[in-house]
């Protein structure tokens, strides 16, 4: 909490509470947009805004003052003014050295130091509407980022404050590459080319008006914003004098030769175009294409006679028929072009993205490309087909792509993954390493996502525009690529393979056959000492582990771990159960029962807990047991979970098992809840994969891997061997219908 944003709150909602269009804030003493909101509120009815909004619009802009040290903050209005301006300031990080309404020399001082942050010439102490304006905002002016970026912010509002004002405001100064840097790069040029109605968007007109520039050239400013835009797009090109020297050649040079353009090192049209908006040059010629249509004979060699050399065509489809047609890809192949694969069900919405749904597209794309021939190691690309913010990519776009990825090893990483999606989405999902190869989606040049951002480093297919090319049966509209050679697609398939499926759940003739051979197993390695302790019949284990198929199936299924191990390791706990197992389960209860007692106790007014006894711990009391159907201490079950949340197989908040109460919690879900305990099973068992060593290709172990699993299960020693010659038994038998089950789905 800061004192003096929560005293800027409390002046806010008491000033203004009650009148019309204000929304009274929480006084938190925290900075955020609600706090900003209300202060923009205030202002507009000082102002007589007679609709406060909250939004610093264009009405706001034409009404607001200046304030200064001649300000009559005798005026209760300018005075209020004053305590806006000085409110955002706090929130800002300024210290106006007080929250008087008046406009005096700690104030000045700071809108001066505010001026200097911006990169204004003009530092007078000034608010001038424009500096209100930036400081009403949640803009940064102090470098969070990259010193030669935020000499670029500075300098654009330096020279260019005056356009920038009513379109943009202020640009933060804040070090980052975002869209408002991109969008007064773009005002800047528009500006020097004498445009009377510059509206930051780099069209027709613009690109035609960009000036060729090369080594010795004298128009400075140009050259300057070359300069900038080079450096923004992560090509140094030395220093920002405005000078066109042979280190701005170079750097013009190895972008050309990045963004596939003539590496000449000469600034024309297309150059300026590619580092400014997302398409380039949208009029340019790619060599790859991507559509929705069918490809026929005289389509491909429309295809072929405009220079196309690759086609992106689909794997799936739900409402519009899109996918690849029988016998398509042999015409493609025969008209001398490459193929690569895209798969998209939906992914236009951010609902679409959840881990669940990013393990079921890897199998359905694995499946998909394999029905059609495509061989191992061809790259499969992924659609984001919508235009998700960076925090959506954080919270829903990465971890559905990490469970793609995961799900993909585990089944066998037969295809490499790529991502198809605005240029933000590409480079965190390739940075993350979940995708190999980005198709970027940059003719939607409007997205957040490719506004502000760099083409990824991993581009192999760069969307310019979509453009209908032949006529009669060879016409066709398609949306025209730019290829880096990343990935030429492929010339060929071949016979599909069998593939290492998911598991599915047992159809109802397979689960007597499951229930008597397994239960005749296990009453053959029941020991004398385990059949006489067991609380259930070695048929009545069999019933139970069968009864929870569904569920057995679906975390097989979510893990990609097979549903025989799971059930082996359910199949000799609930065989082996016994009293010894009530009592140990009774002892850890008790000790809990006594935690929260003497919390409870401890917690007691003082003159009451001195009367009170404190109560005991009872003998032989424990904190942790194997408890539940997998039989599984606390402890495991925390050390899995959390190695579980650390690998994205699921999310949350890791537990921490010198805390008891969440031991605790633990223990009882483990105890009471089937469900929870078939999930940490699994959880478990992938854990002890990855304690010996093995990779998470849970579906290829073999039997000495599976085996050896088994017995880290249960822990290491003599007694772990043991456990593992015993459970390993069941395997086999299990893993028999479970793979006709899968044979015949």
């Amino acid at each position: 909490m800061d004192e003096m944003v929560l005293k800027v709150q409390q002046w806010a909602n008491k000033t203004y509470t009650g009148r019309n269009g204000y929304i009274k804030i929480n006084e938190d003493g925290q900075t955020g947009w609600g706090t900003i909101r209300a202060l923009i509120r205030g202002l507009q009815l000082e102002i007589g805004i007679p609709d406060p909004t909250g939004s610093f619009g264009p009405a706001t802009t034409d009404a607001c003052p200046t304030l200064s040290s001649n300000s009559d903050y005798t005026n209760g209005s300018i005075s209020n003014q004053i305590r806006i301006l000085q409110g955002a300031m706090y929130c800002k990080g300024y210290n106006p050295t007080g929250f008087t309404g008046i406009y005096g020399d700690g104030t000045k001082a700071a809108i001066a130091r505010f001026q200097k942050d911006a990169g204004l010439r003009n530092v007078d102490g000034v608010a001038s509407p424009m500096i209100i304006k930036a400081l009403l905002n949640m803009d940064a002016f102090i470098n969070v980022g990259d010193d030669k970026i935020r000499t670029i912010q500075q300098n654009l509002n330096r020279d260019y404050y005056q356009l920038l004002f009513k379109p943009l405001g202020l640009i933060p100064c804040d070090g980052r590459y975002a869209r408002s840097t991109n969008k007064a790069l773009i005002y800047a040029l528009q500006s020097e080319q004498g445009s009377g109605s510059p509206d930051g968007s780099f069209g027709s007109t613009t690109k035609s008006l960009c000036p060729t520039l090369n080594v010795g050239s004298t128009k400075t400013k140009f050259v300057a914003i070359i300069q900038y835009a080079l450096y923004l797009n992560n090509y140094d090109p030395g220093r920002f004098d405005g000078i066109y020297d042979e280190g701005v050649k170079s750097a013009v040079r190895n972008f050309q030769s990045f963004t596939k353009l003539t590496a000449d090192g000469v600034a024309g049209k297309q150059t300026w175009a590619s580092l400014l908006v997302s398409t380039g040059d949208n009029t340019r010629k790619g060599t790859a294409c991507d559509c929705i249509t069918t490809i026929t004979p005289a389509r491909a060699q429309t295809l072929k006679q405009n220079g196309y050399t690759a086609v992106g065509r689909y794997l799936t489809e739900v409402k519009i028929p899109k996918k690849i047609k029988p016998g398509e890809l042999d015409t493609i192949f025969a008209a001398g072009l490459r193929v690569f694969p895209i798969c998209q069900s939906a992914g236009n919405s951010l609902s679409y993205f959840t881990p669940e749904q990013g393990s079921n597209d890897a199998r359905t794309g694995l499946v998909a490309a394999n029905g059609f021939g495509f061989e191992k190691g061809t790259v499969i690309y992924f659609a984001v087909d919508y235009d998700a913010v960076d925090e959506e990519v954080t919270s829903h776009i990465l971890p559905y792509f990490q469970a793609l990825s995961n799900k993909m090893v585990a089944l066998g990483s037969m295809y490499k993954i790529g991502v198809y999606g605005p240029r933000n989405i590409c480079s965190r999902v390739s940075q993350a390493g979940y995708a190999v190869n980005s198709f970027v989606s940059d003719m939607s040049t409007g997205f957040s996502g490719n506004l502000g951002y760099n083409l990824p480093i991993n581009w192999a297919f760069d969307q310019i525009s979509t453009i209908f090319i032949g006529s009669g049966e060879g016409a066709i509209e398609i949306d025209n690529n730019i290829m880096s050679g990343r990935d030429l697609g492929v010339s060929k398939v071949s016979t599909p393979i069998e593939l290492a499926l998911d598991d599915v759940e047992l159809p109802t003739e397979y689960k007597d056959l499951v229930m008597k051979e397994a239960s005749d197993k296990v009453d053959e390695l029941l020991t004398t000492i385990q059949r006489a302790k067991s609380v259930r019949t070695p048929q009545e284990a069999a019933q139970i582990v069968i009864s929870l198929d569904e569920y057995i199936t679906e975390q097989s299924r979510r893990f990609s771990i097979r549903k025989a191990l799971i059930q082996s390791v359910l199949l000799r706990e609930l065989s082996t159960e016994g009293q010894d197992d009530t009592v140990s389960d009774a002892l850890v209860i008790s000790y809990y029962a006594y935690k929260n007692s003497f919390e409870f106790w401890d917690n007691l007014p003082p003159i009451t807990k001195a009367f009170t006894p404190a109560p005991t711990l009872p003998a032989f009391a424990r904190p942790d047991a194997s408890t539940g159907i997998g039989q599984i201490f606390a402890s495991t079950a925390i050390d899995s979970i959390n190695y579980a949340i650390s690998e994205g197989l699921i999310t949350g908040n890791p537990y921490d098992y010198e805390k008891w109460k969440e031991v605790e919690y633990i223990w009882n879900k483990l105890h009471n809840d089937k469900q929870f305990s078939i999930e940490t099973c699994a959880l478990v068992l992938i854990r002890a994969a990855n304690l010996i060593g093995l990779p998470s290709k849970h579906y290829g172990y073999s039997g000495t891997e599976i085996k050896d699993i088994i017995t880290r299960y249960n822990g290491k020693g003599e007694e772990a061997l043991a456990y593992s010659d015993v459970v390993y038994q069941f395997y086999p038998i299990l893993e028999k219908y479970n793979k006709l089950a899968r044979e015949k789905n």
